[in-house]
């Protein structure tokens, strides 16, 4: 079956470029059609695509990155994001990609997809490439304050995508605290701590921070203040210490070529293990559609397999999955 995707074009800080490499990508490796959402005035002119499986779909503004989501939502109806959400909600797209605006894609998506049935609050979930094997991180970013029954949501949703997309079997679940002891945390976690206990995953018990890239865990819980924070600390450190180790080999290449090429290769193989892009953008979990948010300085290989991963989605049934594993919950609340 071929998929169809929508990919807000004219989001992101390089805009059409990266969403129009992708497609090419895309059209050529993938059974998929690809619909470009924005001006087309723009992108006519910059398409080639001799597959017929590109197709450009006008949105006549865009949100810009700092703008707020309100303005998504309410003054720009027609912006490329905003097309792209109805054009899953119509069912003439199966998927939608984004590098741009985050909390305006999560607007959209929310008001225009709606959510899942037995979902609270959905969630922006990163796939994080570790030394062993990618983890999942959610929330990082969608709900800064949380109730301590959304952990439940965030852990489903996650062991979920952890078993459907990632293949893991029976993922460990940790909650992200201060501590491993059950008594550590604030009040938030310690009450959340105890309705994982008793939910349907395979709960680990409380994680710290410095557990994250260990291995221990395969889905990681948290509410998406710290969650952001975690983010964002982690790509820092992933850039800084590739620059200081970019310049020990430079330096290290003016007394020892030899040296430095061995250093060199070792250290590539490295970072292409933690690369990111590997898994493109971070998965809407909630929402009733497929919807991933790519980084707004996105590359058209990281939007390539962010669509892979939404088409890993759609063919594993994810949502589907995570209603029917929320549903004993609602019934026992009900």
């Amino acid at each position: 079956m071929t998929v169809r995707i929508a990919i807000d074009a004219m989001g992101g800080d390089s805009r059409p470029d990266p969403a129009i490499g992708a497609s090419r990508i895309l059209v050529e490796s993938e059974d998929v059609e690809i619909l470009l959402v924005g001006d087309s005035a723009l992108l006519d002119g910059r398409v080639e695509d001799s597959t017929g499986r590109v197709h450009v779909v006008h949105a006549g503004s865009v949100v810009g990155m700092n703008e707020s989501a309100s303005v998504a939502l309410k003054r720009k109806p027609d912006s490329s994001i905003a097309v792209a959400m109805r054009l899953v909600k119509e069912g003439r797209a199966d998927a939608v990609i984004s590098p741009g605006n985050t909390g305006a894609t999560m607007a959209c998506a929310v008001m225009g997809l709606g959510r899942l049935k037995g979902v609270k609050r959905p969630a922006i979930t990163t796939i994080l490439p570790t030394g062993i094997h990618p983890i999942i991180v959610l929330d990082v970013g969608a709900n800064v304050d949380c109730r301590p029954e959304m952990f439940v949501d965030f852990g489903i949703m996650g062991t979920v995508y952890a078993e459907e997309v990632l293949g893991r079997e029976n993922p460990r679940v940790g909650l992200l605290s201060n501590g491993t002891e059950d008594t550590k945390g604030n009040e938030q976690t310690k009450a959340a701590f105890k309705l994982l206990a008793d939910a349907p995953v395979n709960f680990a018990g409380n994680m710290e921070g410095r557990q994250v890239f260990g291995g221990e865990y395969d889905v990681v819980t948290c509410d998406g203040f710290v969650g952001n924070v975690l983010l964002k600390f982690g790509e820092a450190t992933t850039l800084h210490i590739y620059s200081e180790l970019k310049d020990q080999i430079e330096r290290a290449a003016q007394a020892n070529v030899e040296t430095a090429g061995v250093l060199r290769d070792f250290f590539e193989c490295m970072f292409r293990k933690m690369d990111h892009e590997e898994y493109g953008g971070a998965p809407l979990l909630g929402v009733d559609g497929i919807c991933l948010v790519c980084h707004g300085g996105a590359s058209a290989r990281a939007i390539a397999n962010a669509a892979r991963s939404a088409i890993a989605s759609l063919k594993q049934n994810v949502n589907q999955r995570i209603v029917e594993r929320l549903s004993p919950i609602g019934a026992s609340l009900g």
